[in-house]
């Protein structure tokens, strides 16, 4: 569960360093002539919105993935419960067979 906790703080990490690395790329684009200073917040935004779309990407094959990862887990655990349920039946059928061959009195009715 802790590498799950870990995901989700490095995805928080990432979320604004992201921020800081897209306006330092926009700013380097300026610097160099590629985008003029009145299409820095337009530019921005594009690259904010495709960092968003990618992280929408990722979170989605992540999210399949935990789902997968949660349906095996589930079914090991109802394996576990059958094996333990068979487990006792077994207990249950090894006393009934020692004490069926028991042998038995027969109650003789004095005269």
């Amino acid at each position: 569960m802790s590498t799950i906790k870990n995901i989700v703080y490095l995805g928080v990490g990432m979320a604004s360093a992201t921020r800081e690395k897209l306006e330092e790329v926009v700013e380097d684009l300026v610097k160099r002539g590629e985008v003029t200073s009145a299409d820095r917040s337009k530019a921005l935004e594009e690259l904010q919105q495709r960092a968003q779309t990618t992280a929408n990407d990722v979170r989605k094959i992540v999210d399949e993935r935990v789902e997968a990862v949660g349906k095996k887990l589930r079914w090991i655990d109802d394996l576990r419960k059958v094996q333990g349920e068979v487990d006792t039946l077994k207990a249950r059928v090894a006393d009934l067979e020692k004490a069926a061959s028991k042998p038995t009195r027969k109650k003789t009715a004095k005269s």
